[in-house]
């Protein structure tokens, strides 16, 4: 029987040639750091709905879906009706248009917790930009995050995120990013101890789309207010909870009002666009007063070319509309929920230890250790736990394994469900994951 590589190799055989190619233009032969894949990462040319197509012509159900970006599934004819109607009037006007008013009404009547809004062109821009008002604000210079927990890769979101490694961050970075588990009481002891820290910023359902959780109705409310008892910040990063979790994200899910929030490319429609948003009085960072020591010394200035540029801000609008009236979140969940069932029933006839958990649309998938009591939703699982189950080179061979089986999991730790998916999809997608697990099984790997 062929190996997991051989059968990848073969079946992505233009990918392959693609590769060798692209490692004569770019570092590692990619254009982000995600794709890096051994042999070669496999390329895909279109999409549609709940599936894509690679070089080869194989067609591929697809649960990377633009990193969680596109909960309508691939080239949604709305969103792309809207997009090609305004890109024919102007993809940069050089000045103000309607639609980013139109955009930021969409994104509030979601999110109740936001009162201004600034928009970005990613999620790194949105937590960066969070993170500048949070110490302008509050006049104190630290920052509090968790350990693993991802906010893009400028030098504040580096310690511990467990993706990027620190590399050449200035150590007078480094001492001002404070980094712990989410423990409360450990939160606590900070920030009783450290007057300096300006901010907490978390994934408000755990960290890398909850494949770490957190137990979110327990700790989030517990973290609410301890960070207002010691006048600190709170941020949530919603770059993937965003309009995925609920309509309003995990705050709205979860009925926590934190003080700023950062949005990513569900946002934007699946269009390159993001944004940052809050209580009035934090975003006046940014706002012109008219005195010179403040506007031109004090002000927190942001720019961006493409912010809000109107092609996206046209997806925008009509994604998020299409979110506020329509069941998208409902379907999208129902069907992780079907996945979620389909998979644990998969380990349990391969006979692999293991099972699947996760919020909402997010499913992600745990090796090595059958589950343990406690909610399926938000499972307890220590960070020892989840690193020994999957470790980049199961990870690794899931990913590859699942493609071969004409499905592609994101990282090998998550499948994010859009609305756009079938129910035909994800029982053949369950049926690829049990095959996987055997292929997985028969080399030794799990």
């Amino acid at each position: 029987m062929a190996t997991i590589d051989e059968r990848y190799t073969k079946m992505f055989a233009e990918s392959a040639k693609a590769y060798k190619k692209a490692v004569g233009y770019f570092p590692s032969g990619i254009t982000h750091q995600n794709r890096y894949a051994e042999p070669f990462p496999v390329y895909f040319n279109r999409g549609m709905a709940g599936v894509k197509f690679d070089l080869d012509g194989n067609e591929v159900i697809d649960y990377v879906m633009g990193n969680g970006a596109l909960l309508q599934g691939h080239a949604h004819p709305e969103i792309v009706a809207a997009v090609a109607a305004q890109t024919a009037q102007g993809t940069h006007l050089g000045g103000s248009t309607p639609f980013e008013i139109e955009w930021a009404e969409a994104v509030m009547r979601l999110v109740p917790s936001i009162e201004q809004v600034r928009f970005t062109n990613s999620g790194t821009e949105s937590t960066y930009l969070a993170i500048r008002m949070a110490r302008a604000f509050t006049g104190k210079n630290k920052i509090l995050k968790f350990e693993e927990h991802y906010h893009g890769w400028h030098e504040w979101a580096l310690p511990s995120q467990g993706n990027n490694p620190p590399a050449v961050v200035p150590k007078a970075i480094m001492d001002m990013v404070l980094v712990c588990r989410p423990d409360i009481d450990q939160v606590e002891r900070i920030l009783k101890n450290d007057k300096d820290v300006a901010a907490v910023i978390l994934e408000p359902t755990g960290a890398h789309y909850s494949c770490f959780p957190i137990q979110c109705e327990t700790f989030l409310p517990k973290l609410r207010e301890v960070t207002a008892k010691y006048g600190v910040l709170l941020i949530f990063d919603e770059t993937i909870t965003g309009f995925r979790v609920s309509k309003g994200g995990a705050q709205v899910r979860y009925n926590i009002d934190p003080d700023l929030s950062t949005f990513g490319k569900i946002v934007a429609g699946g269009m390159p666009g993001a944004a940052v948003g809050g209580k009035a009085e934090i975003m006046e960072t940014m706002a012109f007063r008219g005195t010179p020591d403040w506007d031109n010394v004090r002000r927190i200035g942001q720019g961006g070319t493409f912010n809000a540029n109107p092609p996206t801000a046209m997806a925008g609008i009509v994604g998020l509309k299409m979110l506020a009236e329509r069941p998208i979140n409902q379907r999208a969940d129902e069907l992780a929920a079907r996945l979620k069932k389909g998979i644990n029933n998969a380990f349990r006839r391969a006979e692999v230890p293991g099972f699947a958990y996760g919020i909402a649309s997010m499913v992600n998938p745990m090796l090595g250790m059958w589950p343990k009591s406690g909610n399926p939703e938000d499972p307890v699982i220590s960070y020892e736990e989840r690193r020994a189950g999957m470790t980049s080179k199961r990870t690794g061979y899931l990913t590859k394994a699942m493609l071969t089986h004409g499905v592609h999991v994101m990282g090998g730790q998550v499948f994010m469900v859009s609305s756009a998916h079938t129910e035909a999809q994800i029982d053949k997608t369950v049926e690829a994951f049990e095959a996987s697990l055997r292929d997985l099984r028969n080399e030794g790997i799990v």
